[in-house]
């Protein structure tokens, strides 16, 4: 029964993405991308926002990408750390092992989230150093 439900669910959602796919491509084709487009850069234009696309803004939007991906291999790791945990049914060994995993992620997170932070409140200030040359 199991089996049965699992393969249902997996087609159900096949059926979904192949009718769902077309439908998203021809909205996306159409012009209301462009007319979405036009007003985004309307309202950016009467708020001062700038949509140019800078030295500044690839390097920011190439750090948020790698911290991004590793905060996802960071949960990846964590839940799988947990449970390690939670199968070592008493043997201490193993929890050990587990909280060692965790602690050293919870180091490797802070230490992400901290270059994180030096990099966005730097990265203004190389790029001028960088164009000034």
């Amino acid at each position: 029964m199991n089996k049965f439900c699992l393969t249902f669910l997996f087609a159900l959602s096949l059926i979904f993405t192949l009718i769902l796919s077309p439908a998203q491509a021809a909205l996306i084709n159409t012009n209301k991308a462009q007319e979405f487009n036009n007003n985004i850069n309307l309202l950016a234009n009467k708020t001062d926002y700038n949509t140019e696309i800078t030295l500044e803004n690839r390097i920011s939007t190439i750090i948020r990408i790698i911290v991004a991906t590793l905060g996802v291999i960071f949960l990846v790791l964590l839940f799988w750390a947990g449970n390690n945990w939670m199968q070592a049914a008493g043997n201490e060994e193993k929890v050990k092992k587990a909280q060692a995993s965790i602690m050293n992620l919870l180091i490797g997170l802070v230490l992400i989230l901290t270059a994180y932070a030096l990099s966005a409140g730097f990265s203004g200030l190389l790029v001028k150093v960088l164009l000034t040359k």
